[in-house]
């Protein structure tokens, strides 16, 4: 590997990494700054809110299907994805050598190093299928604890654990989106490290437009749902 793809290569890795240590920080910083700080707040509206209508009303049931119908559709996406990719590499040896010296064209690079770069992409495609797969075990947990009603006691479940459970779900539901997103800088490494450090900072540029929203339309970085 020439010394000038190897910076472009960390270059990438530091940019992606930098971006979501910063992500991270402004999450638990200053949560109604990002994104997934807004959603968060609003899925504990949203619990309370439903907790007091009427026991099996429709919202709660038609917004948790589709939640689950999202998740399902991207798992099986996934999975599906993770199976070619297996096939391509184990089955077809002659059209890997073939690609190969296809990429070659763009760039010199070891037989091996391609392998790693088809291995890397199903590791990522398998990683947001397992994260789909949790958030679609949550959701199912979550529309059966509220419809567990006792009649005179209420909600059999605190608020607190049904609120954990809906954001357990989202959470693996946003690693799986992710881990979809990042296929990005990682299918452009296969045409070499400049395509790679490109990727990163085209993805980079499109989660901040999605993560982080005006904050002129928020005026404050707390949520306040719980704080009433």
């Amino acid at each position: 590997m020439k010394t000038t793809e190897a910076s472009w290569i960390i270059a990438a890795i530091l940019i992606l990494v930098s971006y979501h240590t910063y992500l991270v920080w402004m999450v638990k910083r200053h949560p109604l700054h990002a994104d997934i700080g807004i959603n968060t707040c609003v899925r504990q509206a949203w619990v309370q809110a439903i907790m007091q209508r009427q026991p099996g009303d429709v919202l709660a049931v038609q917004t948790l299907r589709n939640a689950l119908m999202s998740a399902s559709f991207l798992a099986s996406t996934a999975i599906l994805l993770v199976a070619g990719l297996l096939s391509f590499i184990l089955t077809n040896k002659g059209s890997l050598e073939s690609f190969n010296k296809v990429l070659d064209m763009l760039e010199a690079r070891h037989p091996d190093v391609l392998l790693s770069q088809l291995l890397l992409l199903v590791v990522t495609f398998f990683f947001a299928f397992f994260n789909f797969a949790l958030s679609v075990r949550y959701y199912n947990h979550v529309g059966f604890m509220l419809n567990a009603v006792d009649k005179i006691a209420g909600h059999i479940l605190p608020e607190t654990f049904m609120t954990a459970s809906l954001q357990r779900a989202a959470f693996h539901f946003m690693l799986g989106m992710r881990a979809f997103l990042m296929i990005l800088p990682f299918g452009l490494w296969l045409l070499g490290g400049v395509w790679f450090l490109l990727g990163s900072v085209l993805l980079v540029i499109i989660l901040w437009r999605i993560d982080f929203p005006s904050r002129k339309l928020i005026h404050t970085t707390q949520c306040q749902v719980n704080k009433n």
